[in-house]
């Protein structure tokens, strides 16, 4: 089945002005994220979705595909399913929503939920990794996940589940059930529409997490356990220590 990639960049954000325009190490954070998206093995087609002119002729100057998009979407979700909808769209059954703010995300990492989408084992997956600190563990902006033994999600949450009756959640431990969830998805395209389709369920209303729509609504969610990586540049301290990372990688 052909893939398609999709970046939504909005100009509008509450923490970083202009996020996806900001210079890191020479190029703008939606050019290094496009490049992460490129990397991902079997996706045969990476565009960036957008509602902004300044962020389309940037990413027509660094040779990326824009989608030009309404600027009333609440949510991502809403701008890639609009993407799909478009006659370009229409030849792709897999759909990958991949964050215009996630330079790190390993290529492997996207490729383990973009499998069983394709294989027809689950509507929509996406990833989890183990959490590494209390810091991550007690803050609300780390969102968890639980998941069955087969990896569906059973449950995100911005608190902290599962809870642990004896101390702390035990990060070392290998295929412990303390995850946190990395905001990437993929979708079959019927999985996409109907969630776009549907209206906001009363755990997303309370938990401000939109991935508890379909999964209220009873879509299989696939949860894939990958290694540790790089958070999405959410605040501006992000800017600094990502802009470090990205100085480091590209020195050796």
């Amino acid at each position: 089945m052909a893939v398609l990639c999709v970046l939504p960049a909005r100009i509008a954000s509450q923490r970083i002005p202009n996020k996806p325009l900001q210079m890191l190490a020479g190029r703008s954070l939606v050019e290094w994220s496009w490049r992460a998206a490129c990397e991902v093995p079997g996706v045969d087609a990476v565009w960036v979705a957008t509602d902004d002119d300044g962020i389309a002729e940037l990413v027509r100057g660094f040779g990326g595909t824009v989608v030009m998009t309404s600027a009333t979407h609440p949510s991502g979700t809403d701008r890639v399913a609009e993407v799909v909808r478009s006659s370009a769209g229409e030849a792709f059954e897999v759909i990958v929503n991949f964050q215009a703010d996630e330079p790190f995300l390993p290529p492997g990492h996207v490729a383990a939920a973009i499998g069983p989408v394709v294989d027809r084992t689950a509507d929509i997956a996406t990833l989890a990794t183990p959490f590494r600190s209390d810091e991550e563990w007690n803050s609300p902006a780390e969102v968890k996940v639980a998941r069955a033994v087969d990896g569906r999600a059973l449950y995100f949450s911005r608190a902290g589940i599962p809870w642990a009756e004896h101390g702390s959640p035990e990060y070392e431990a290998t295929g412990g059930p303390w995850l946190r969830h990395l905001g990437l998805y993929v979708y079959s395209r019927d999985a996409l529409e109907r969630w776009v389709e549907l209206p906001p369920s009363r755990l997303e209303r309370l938990e401000r997490l939109e991935q508890l729509r379909p999964l209220e609504a009873g879509l299989h969610i696939h949860v894939s356990v990958v290694g540790p990586c790089e958070g999405a540049i959410e605040e501006p301290d992000d800017l600094t220590w990502a802009e470090a990372l990205l100085l480091a990688r590209n020195s050796d």
